[in-house]
């Protein structure tokens, strides 16, 4: 049995990596630590060992069960051989093997729990007084963690519910990538403020919810898989798509959707990857969640969470179906997102090149264009209806939209005709001819590359329609703009020149933007998140560093401040310890003493082997470990 006086040690000898490590692990009050002994106590907290029992999985906690039981039988052995014979034929680790023991081992080790000592381990008082005291919680006793088997697994999927289940599958696959890509399309226009408490504001997801024609409820889960994916990211609390989300709108819908599996897969954390990978043929609902509860006696509620939050965004993915594995998320659990995409790219449906072009100035698809046309074509069109055959409408608006980024009259005629199974209409080239001539009616200037004299004023619009610009002052949508009319011909706005001018364009304005020569500019409109690298203040680097700093003072009695505080320890818990003494003759001899007082550089204590009372001076002692209790 050891205690705080061992723990004390421990903290003390370990390197800072090792350390630091293990207190990231761990949940402790940080107030009040001014040395390795007030650590210690913190991390003997009744409290403490808890949160930490909590995230322990049943075996882990069979070990620390049996490991109890062999300090106090020491013919049982305590190390990873012996621990798994006590366990091996145990109901809840049926088949545990020595490689088990010896991982669980580490990892309570790891985590503080155990003291490791002469090639085993031993549980530490507090941490076996609280697995004592669990019954009292409502939590299973100790036997009964051993005692409990795992509830039985369902039998795999039949053949004729998986052919079913890929359907669904690739059906809610498909729709997974369009979500995705309309989110990034809807970001890029204007980004979506995340709340300080967590989740999106209200107006951002009911206008994202809007723009994907997707109840507000599965907003969350969209932009959960598309951050996982790398493809959005927050940039000062603002939900942005990040460099890397073109190269993936550009990719093929298979492509696509191996992304967004891969990046599932790959953050999976180590003991859900190993609960699925068991499961990855039999159904993911009841039997799963009745597991985790067993899995996790002590923590079901945080252990569920993180499995919902999986199986939720699988089952929006496609890799299962009501909650059954597809034969794709079969494969991707068991060999990979390469495998999976290979399976259920067969069930996706084929991507065209080809669209039909109407008299009402709608565009038609009549399945998932190819990304490269699909990406143009948004550039000129605003999406109507996205289904297989989704519609998309042009607009004067959107032409002038197109034209702003670059494309000219001809340009769009030329694209559209070349992906067009019905011509170009005659509404459709009227309409292209009147907007590229109105494009430009209204220009936006920057104030300060014309060198105006009013910094207030950061951009004018200007325009020879005095009706247009009056209609432009008074338009509501624009009223944050700020607007002042200071000229029949020119307004100004203390914003600047991108900021009105994409204003006006949302409000479906004839304009174009200048630079100081007066000359047309292309602006586009591609924000990215900016992703900062900025590692924030550590606690356990600065508590450790603290903590060393303490130790070292310019009189050197470190040591002897330390051995004292360990004696005043074990005088307060009765403890007996073995104290290594350097003799006048340079032999070392150890005593197991009772300590009974320290005071003015000795250590008086009680010889329980020779039966005498014994002073030592603190600067002969050499070192001490805890004794028998």
């Amino acid at each position: 049995m050891t205690n705080t006086l061992a723990l004390a040690a421990r903290l003390r000898a370990m390197p800072d990596d090792a350390l630091i490590a293990a207190l990231r692990s761990r949940t402790y009050r940080r107030s009040g630590i001014t040395d390795f002994f007030d650590l210690a106590d913190a991390l003997l907290d009744h409290d403490s060992i808890q949160r930490a029992l909590s995230g322990l999985d049943r075996p882990t906690l069979a070990v620390l069960v049996v490991l109890g039981r062999a300090s106090g039988s020491p013919a049982s052995g305590s190390d990873a051989d012996a621990v798994a014979a006590l366990l091996a034929g145990s109901p809840a680790t049926p088949r545990f093997e020595r490689a088990d023991a010896t991982a669980a081992l580490d990892r309570l080790a790891s985590a503080l729990l155990v003291h490791p000592d002469d090639g085993g381990f031993s549980v530490y008082d507090a941490v076996s007084d609280q697995l004592a005291a669990w019954p009292s919680s409502g939590l299973p006793a100790p036997d009964a963690i051993v005692a409990t088997p795992a509830p039985p697994a369902l039998a795999s999927v039949p053949d004729t519910e998986r052919r079913f289940t890929d359907r669904l599958a690739a059906e809610r696959a498909f729709e997974a990538v369009a979500a995705v890509s309309e989110l990034l399309a809807e970001l890029v226009r204007e980004g979506a403020r995340e709340l300080q408490k967590g989740g999106l504001a209200l107006p951002a997801t009911k206008r994202i919810a809007g723009a994907l024609a997707l109840d507000v409820s599965a907003v969350p889960t969209v932009v959960s898989v598309a951050a996982r994916a790398g493809l959005i990211a927050q940039d000062d609390s603002v939900w942005l798509p990040t460099e890397e989300s073109s190269a993936w709108l550009h990719s093929a819908t298979i492509d696509r959707w191996r992304a967004l599996a891969a990046s599932w897969r790959s953050t999976l954390p180590e003991d859900l990857r190993g609960i699925l990978s068991d499961r990855s043929r039999a159904a993911w609902g009841e039997s799963l969640r009745e597991y985790v509860a067993w899995l996790y006696p002590a923590g079901q509620e945080s252990a569920q969470q993180r499995v919902l939050a999986f199986t939720r965004d699988a089952d929006w993915l496609g890799i299962t179906a009501h909650h059954a594995p597809s034969t794709a998320g079969t494969a991707l659990v068991e060999r990979g997102a390469d495998a999976a995409a290979q399976t259920i790219g067969g069930h996706f449906p084929a991507e065209v090149d080809k669209v039909y072009l109407q008299h009402d100035l709608t565009v038609v698809s009549p399945g998932p264009l190819e990304p490269e046309i699909d990406a143009r074509l948004r550039s000129m069109a605003d999406v109507e209806s996205r289904a297989l055959a989704s519609t998309f409408r042009v607009s004067a608006a959107s032409i002038g939209r197109a034209i702003a980024a670059g494309e000219t009259a001809e340009s769009i005629r030329s694209f559209l005709a070349s992906i067009s199974l019905t011509g170009v209409p005659q509404p459709l080239d009227y309409l292209i001819t009147d907007a590229a001539e109105r494009y430009g009616r209204v220009r936006v200037r920057d104030l300060a590359e014309l060198g105006e004299p009013d910094t207030r004023m950061r951009a004018a619009v200007v325009s020879a329609d005095p009706v247009l610009l009056t209609t432009i002052a008074v338009d509501q949508a624009l009223s944050s703009l700020g607007l002042t009319k200071v000229a029949p011909d020119r307004l100004e706005s203390r914003f600047g020149r991108d900021v009105v001018f994409w204003a006006l364009s949302d409000a479906r304005y004839p304009v174009a933007a200048e630079d100081a020569g007066g000359d047309v500019v292309s602006l586009r409109r591609h924000r990215v998140a900016r992703l900062t690298r900025e590692r924030s203040a550590d606690p356990a680097v600065d508590l450790i560093a603290r903590l060393r700093e303490a130790e070292v003072v310019e009189d050197g009695t470190t040591q002897e401040q330390w051995l004292a505080r360990q004696l005043d320890l074990a005088i307060r818990a009765k403890q007996t310890v073995f104290v290594e003494v350097a003799m006048p003759d340079g032999r070392t001899v150890e005593y197991l003493l009772e300590p009974t007082g320290v005071g003015g550089g000795r250590l008086r204590g009680r010889d329980r082997a020779a039966d005498i009372e014994r002073t030592l001076p603190l600067s002969s002692v050499q070192g001490l470990r805890p004794g028998e209790e």
